[in-house]
């Protein structure tokens, strides 16, 4: 899919830099978002949620800085903000963990997703400081660090654990000792995007200044969440229902059971199998347009209406099914088409969308795309995405470093 804020080639970024290498794309867009914008963001924010922190070198606990009251009834929580402003003054950060439905957070996310081809999860550093918010340590997800107020010192060095999963933190490994070498030492500035593979260390320092950055985690399926999927299977392998009682006895049922297991995993049914449940669990956050969707009276999209996919990848599958945000869509050659144009292009407009197939029956595409919008298939465009993308490819891609 092509990505509106990225000029570096997708399948050129795959082969030689993801999953490798960190890679900084310099000056990649310019977003427009001030700290009125970011205070409003922080505001919306669920700060009882156990994921949301101010940190301080460590974790300050939220007794610390919430207060809870009785909203005619109801229980609710506020900032002490007193508080939080002396923590932050004295070099605290705010950390807000899995931001959703924020129209600015969500379409940089969108962006990221569709470059990476993969489910994201979005945070939040706001401080004012050069206080570290955390010590060096690495992540067990690809992570693109996305400079949007100030500036940021990334210190990063080469992994010495391959590919972290989700419960290997470096944390709880503490056998594994921080490397001495730096590999890369650079400052982000505003417009700055900074890719971070999982498992390399990295220490993000503020700088004595203002800065605020988006992390966005992205997560892919591993071998090790196929294993996982794969063990629903195993009862339908006798062997492996048998029970157990001595080595001696039970090496030759487990050896065949571990080759059926085996023989079950290669299977190109079987993968595709998993593969349509784990993307078939992917939802992509998308603005809900009652004024057309849940109007009876209207049966078509205007034709200046932009749309997009509400997918971050597409997989096509043997069975030629496509499965976007939760829908599976078995589409006529037309319907196909429509969608691999809509991927292509990314955001369009429905009169596009006619031009292109103009040798097609209008009629049948109307039908299809307010289809598709009603089921959740294509986001009806807002004015707020479009002002915010036409602020960002007005800055696209200065220039490209390569640590």
């Amino acid at each position: 899919m092509n990505c509106s804020i990225f000029s570096y080639d997708i399948k050129e970024f795959r082969e030689e830099i993801l999953y490798k290498k960190p890679f900084l794309f310099k000056g990649l867009a310019s977003f427009g978002f001030d700290w009125n914008d970011i205070s409003e963001l922080y505001e919306r924010a669920d700060a009882s949620d156990r994921s949301f922190k101010l940190m301080d070198g460590r974790e300050v606990s939220k007794e610390n800085y919430l207060e809870s009251y009785i909203n005619v009834g109801k229980t609710e929580y506020r900032y002490i903000k007193p508080v939080v402003y002396d923590y932050m003054r004295n070099g605290a950060t705010l950390v807000y963990n899995r931001i959703r439905n924020e129209p600015f957070v969500t379409n940089v996310a969108r962006e990221i997703a569709n470059f990476a081809q993969a489910q994201v999860i979005v945070s939040g550093y706001a401080a004012f400081s050069d206080k570290a918010s955390y010590k060096c340590h690495w992540d067990t997800r690809d992570v693109f660090a996305v400079q949007v107020k100030g500036r940021k010192r990334w210190i990063l060095k080469e992994p010495n654990f391959e590919l972290p999963l989700y419960m290997q933190q470096n944390k709880y490994m503490p056998d594994i000792p921080e490397p001495e070498e730096v590999y890369l030492d650079v400052i982000l500035e505003e417009g700055d995007v900074l890719y971070v593979p999982r498992g390399w260390w990295h220490n993000p320092i503020p700088l004595g200044e203002e800065t605020f950055h988006l992390a966005v985690g992205t997560f892919a399926p591993t071998g090790f969440d196929y294993i996982n999927w794969l063990v629903r299977k195993t009862p339908n392998i006798a062997d492996g229902r048998r029970n157990l009682h001595s080595y001696s006895e039970d090496k030759e049922p487990l050896e065949r059971f571990g080759q059926e297991f085996a023989s079950l995993m290669a299977d190109e049914k079987t993968y595709e199998e998993f593969m349509t449940d784990y993307i078939g669990q992917h939802r992509v956050d998308s603005p809900i347009s009652l004024g057309t969707l849940a109007n009876k009276d209207i049966t078509q999209l205007e034709l200046s209406q932009k749309v997009r996919l509400n997918a971050n990848f597409i997989y096509r599958f043997s069975d030629d099914f496509v499965i976007v945000n939760g829908n599976k869509l078995n589409l006529d050659a037309i319907g196909r088409e429509l969608i691999s144009y809509i991927d292509k292009h990314s955001t369009c407009t429905v009169s596009d969308i006619l031009a292109e197939f103009s040798s097609k029956p209008s009629q049948k595409l109307h039908d299809l795309l307010f289809n598709l919008a009603l089921n959740d298939v294509l986001e009806l465009v807002k004015g707020s995405y479009e002002t915010t993308l036409k602020s960002e490819k007005s800055h696209i891609f200065l220039d490209v470093a390569q640590p």
